[in-house]
């Protein structure tokens, strides 16, 4: 799927995914794990195995701090230092940033952007405030895929559903944001639980 490697975030969070950890290098061509960079300062491109894909390490990724991109370097940056404590965190940034003197720059992230970078990152949440959704085009990609069943979400509610009318379908958009839902009962079955109707 195309959207999936055309974005530096998704990429990264694949390659996390996968224990294949992307490798800092010089150049944009796929390279062997043999000329990989430790230095972020002398890098200038993040190399993704699997589908071979290169981004510079300037691109700018769809995770937003003060409402400016921050760049894919900063990124990566901060899933290295993910287990380093906060002090030790700006320190390598400052010193990072006095390597790269004006080639570029690492944005340092607050403790709750960090936070939420590294949880969606890692996988352990699908959703991040700080992360912009998708392109249109990407989200309506996403939107066909969930019409034509391809996402495993039922477009249409069947009779059976309660309050639904036969053959009454649904946004696949909503539907997958009422699935995502907590259900509740009213007031009294939350007071006194469900009584057994036999």
């Amino acid at each position: 799927m195309e959207t999936t490697t055309s974005d530096p975030l998704l990429s990264l969070r694949r390659s996390i995914a996968s224990n294949n950890s992307p490798i800092p290098t010089s150049s944009p061509n796929p390279s062997p794990a043999s000329e990989a960079i430790e230095n972020l300062a002398i890098a200038t491109h993040l190399q993704f195995s699997g589908p071979h894909r290169s981004f510079p390490l300037d691109t700018p990724t769809r995770f937003i701090s003060s409402g400016i991109p921050v760049d894919l370097r900063s990124i990566y940056f901060a899933w290295q230092k993910k287990d380093v404590a906060i002090p030790d965190y700006i320190a390598s940034a400052q010193q990072l940033n006095e390597e790269l003197s004006g080639t570029g720059k690492v944005q340092n992230l607050v403790f709750v952007e960090r936070l939420d970078l590294i949880t969606w990152l890692e996988g352990a949440s699908d959703e991040s405030e700080y992360i912009r959704t998708l392109d249109s085009k990407d989200a309506a990609v996403q939107s066909a895929q969930l019409t034509s069943g391809a996402g495993g979400v039922a477009t249409a509610l069947s009779s059976t559903a309660p309050g639904a009318k036969t053959g009454k379908t649904i946004d696949p958009r909503l539907l997958e944001i009422y699935n995502g839902e907590r259900r509740m009962g009213d007031r009294n079955s939350v007071l006194r639980g469900v009584k057994p109707t036999v």
